[in-house]
């Protein structure tokens, strides 16, 4: 059943970025904004998340940098990563990439999504919980994948 919703009068509505902040507190997550940039960084669930947003904008972009990796010169495990990334992409709203640190000889996983959020939307704390919680869908994706592939190498060897 579709939940109706009231429009808001103008002078009630709340840029994204400060409704945003509001959302944040409203689902008891404690916010900090860095200084140089005005990044919003955030706790959920035992993640850290860094996000942006603008009063002027109509969107939130939110980032999980570093949540996974693996060692560069594996080869069988950084190609396992690949593919299970592909897969997480093909099957998750939330975008999941990986960078190269070369000086730290590891393939280093981050997540990004980007979402419309403003105060005519009905029941923000709910979505935000939603969206957020869909960057967990992306890890578990990830390493389900990850370990099919292991062990479909390890039954190929086997056989």
């Amino acid at each position: 059943m579709l939940e109706s919703f009231e429009v808001k009068p103008k002078e009630e509505i709340i840029g994204t970025r400060d409704l945003f902040l509001e959302t944040l507190t409203k689902i008891g997550c404690q916010y900090e904004i860095v200084p140089d940039d005005g990044n919003i960084c955030f706790g959920y669930q035992g993640e850290n998340f860094v996000a942006s947003a603008t009063n002027q904008g109509l969107y939130v972009h939110v980032w999980d940098t570093y949540w996974g990796q693996v060692e560069l010169y594996d080869v069988d495990e950084f190609s396992r990563l690949r593919k299970a990334i592909n897969h997480s992409n093909l099957n998750c709203a939330t975008m999941t990439v990986y960078t190269i640190n070369e000086e730290g000889n590891t393939v280093d996983v981050h997540c990004k999504s980007t979402f419309p959020f403003m105060s005519q939307m009905p029941n923000l704390d709910i979505y935000l919980r939603s969206e957020l919680g869909d960057f967990f869908n992306a890890h578990r994706l990830v390493g389900n994948e990850m370990a099919k592939l292991r062990e479909q190498q390890e039954n190929d060897q086997v056989n």
